[in-house]
């Protein structure tokens, strides 16, 4: 698929307006695992010119200069360019040079492109990703779910059914790679898709269930990652962050900055959600792990944080990466 259309390569269905603007828009709410949720996932801006039936989005940029400092605009110097229009419950949209038209469910009113973006609906589809055209010209990316179990539905349909989640530098497969031993380290997705278990709507099990990882509290923008190992937890708090946020932009860089293994270029999606734990419950897990299942390497004395905050930051990739995989 051509890049500029990835930004409305979305497994969704179409959902009525009411039933969308109803959940989630009291980040106060915590979310039942058990019902329909939604997560507001980035954003950007937008300009439709009725007229020529223009459409142009704006993502936002968050990066370091060549100096090392962070720059930030809510408007970047990359902009989608597309043509699309609407014909009732359906949006057609291209690329503006090209003949090809995609076609998507399209639930709005009259001020098109505004309401609910995404695909045709497949059949007992209950994960899905959309995009929702907003008056003020914002487009938010969306995470929905409706179901009556997300831990089963994350597992066997967004994980079994995405080739990408099955990749070795995928958030699962590293998060799950983290649990072996580092001599005998190897990727293999069939095995690791076997492993995984959902006994609760809000919790997935990993290694005959010695790894536990639950989902508490989640609201449309923060949640609680609960890592377990014998018997013992840990909750690990995020909150998603966007680029789109001049603040949630500097702190992500400020994670970086403060990354002891940093990649060399800064990148915000890996800094996407703003992380808090306790770095002793964690610490106390690693070690537990590493003298029962010898598993997880051992590192050199100070290094033992770096090695908690991997895993900390991991367990919430682990669930809100593959939130962001469409």
């Amino acid at each position: 698929m051509k890049p500029l259309l990835k930004i409305l390569s979305i497994s969704a269905c179409a959902v009525g307006m009411t039933t969308l603007s109803a959940c989630g828009d009291d980040s106060s709410s915590h979310i039942d695992f058990e019902d329909d949720f939604e997560m507001i996932l980035s954003k950007a801006n937008y300009y439709y010119h009725s007229k020529d039936s223009l459409l142009v989005i704006t993502p936002p940029e968050c990066k370091a200069s060549t100096l090392g400092y962070v720059v930030w605009k809510e408007e970047g110097e990359k902009a989608d360019t597309m043509k699309a229009y609407g014909n009732g419950d359906v949006a057609s949209i291209r690329l503006l040079h090209e003949n090809k038209w995609s076609k998507y469910d399209y639930d709005g009113g009259k001020s098109f492109p505004v309401g609910i973006w995404s695909e045709p609906k497949a059949v007992n589809q209950n994960i899905m990703n959309g995009k929702r055209f907003k008056k003020n010209d914002v487009v938010e990316s969306i995470f929905r779910y409706e179901g009556d179990c997300f831990a089963s539905s994350l597992l066997h349909q967004l994980m079994k059914k995405n080739e990408a989640i099955e990749q070795a530098d995928s958030a699962l497969a590293k998060f799950y790679m983290m649990f072996q031993p580092e001599s005998e380290r190897t990727f293999n997705a069939e095995r690791m898709m076997d492993d995984l278990r959902a006994p609760k709507c809000n919790k997935l099990t990993m290694y005959d269930g010695d790894v536990t990882i639950g989902m508490n509290n989640f609201t449309k923008s923060s949640g609680t990652i609960t890592l377990g190992y014998d018997g013992n937890s840990c909750n690990i708090k995020f909150e998603l962050r966007t680029a789109y946020d001049e603040d949630d932009c500097n702190d992500a860089f400020g994670d970086y900055q403060s990354d002891r293994n940093p990649d060399p270029t800064f990148v915000f999606d890996k800094y996407s959600e703003a992380v808090d734990y306790d770095i002793y419950c964690i610490k106390r897990l690693v070690l537990d792990m590493q003298e029962e299942k010898k598993i997880l390497p051992r590192m050199q004395a100070g290094e033992d944080d770096a090695l908690a905050d991997d895993i900390a930051r991991a367990a919430v990739k682990f669930v809100v990466g593959a939130m962001r995989t469409f």
